[in-house]
């Protein structure tokens, strides 16, 4: 009979944060002659920029380990103070299926995978003691191999990560879920949702650029006059007020779908759309009241650029669930 489990990632997914990131900063807490900041910070920018590979920047980040006379006792007064940050949903549930598939250290994560009696752990081979990565990454791709070699006829029940680098593993899972601090989605159902709320945004913030723009055009060819300092300013904030209208009211109905209180929710609108307006003013008094660059060209480039600090600030700020 084929084994059926339940699998989650770890970082992000039943820890809120980075255990490897927050095992560093204990460590340059309690031991302050762990810190090789200058050194890390060097090793992760070569990281970043792909010149090494993710088991070089580890064995730099933590050799910090060989500075530790006892790091079983490090690692339990870690968990002591960490703990905390285990998410309620997974603390709650039963752990006997449950096969916690990471890419930290196996040294760091087994103490919990033991105290809450998982069936199995994966995680990355790092050397206590000189902080050397001994195996693979388990990352990507290399967690369906390591987990395939040693349950081959098994079946994946359900997959949680917070991260689209485990695909590969949601692939292979009947049902693949995406948590987001302690909300869980259906992982493929949740992606297509954002991608249309993107398209629809991206729908939205072209026609209110029109209606921005044109707004603009009509204003500067009708009434006010483009090359005057002040002028130029008014129509900004004409144009602003006609553009944030149509804004609030579509974003509202089509993009986010909000349910949310109209009065706190428009405030808050208005409130982001004031900060962009004021960023608009500014690069456009510079740009083009100040070095003269061309009006139309301009005007259109520093709206793109608009449209994506407004999703920024309707995402983060406006258009919350649950407000």
């Amino acid at each position: 009979m084929n084994k059926e489990f339940i699998l989650y990632d770890f970082d992000g997914t039943i820890y809120d944060g980075d255990s490897g990131v927050d095992l560093v900063k204990f460590a340059f807490k309690k031991y302050p002659k762990t810190r090789r900041i200058p050194k890390m910070i060097f090793v992760a920018l070569l990281y970043i920029l792909k010149i090494i590979k993710k088991e070089k920047m580890k064995n730099t980040l933590f050799a910090f380990l060989r500075d530790i006379d006892d790091v079983d006792k490090f690692v339990s007064d870690f968990w002591e103070v960490h703990e905390k940050k285990l998410k309620k949903f997974w603390l709650d549930t039963k752990h006997d299926r449950d096969i916690i598939i990471s890419a930290s250290g196996y040294f760091w994560l087994e103490p919990i995978a033991k105290k809450y009696k998982v069936y199995d752990l994966f995680a990355t081979d790092i050397n206590k003691n000189t902080g050397i990565v001994t195996g693979k990454n388990s990352h990507g791709v290399q967690k369906v191999i390591n987990f395939y070699e040693k349950y081959p006829n098994s079946i994946i029940l359900e997959m949680y990560t917070d991260s689209k680098n485990d695909l590969p593993l949601i692939k292979e899972a009947k049902k693949g879920y995406l948590v987001i601090k302690d909300d869980l989605y259906d992982y493929f159902e949740y992606k297509k949702n954002k991608s249309k709320e993107i398209i629809n945004y991206l729908i939205v913030g072209v026609l209110t650029t029109l209606v921005n723009i044109g707004t603009k055009f009509l204003l500067t060819y009708f009434i006010f006059n483009k090359d005057n300092k002040l002028d130029l300013q008014i129509v900004l904030v004409i144009s602003w007020i006609v553009s944030i209208i149509f804004a609030y009211i579509a974003n509202r109905v089509i993009v986010f779908k909000s349910n949310n209180k109209i009065v706190k929710e428009s405030i808050s609108f208005i409130t982001s759309r004031i900060s962009t307006l004021l960023i608009e003013m500014l690069v456009s008094f510079i740009l083009i009241s100040l070095l003269d660059f061309n009006y139309y060209i301009f005007t259109v480039l520093i709206q793109l650029m608009i449209i994506l600090l407004n999703y920024i600030f309707s995402k983060i700020f406006v258009f919350k669930k649950g407000q």
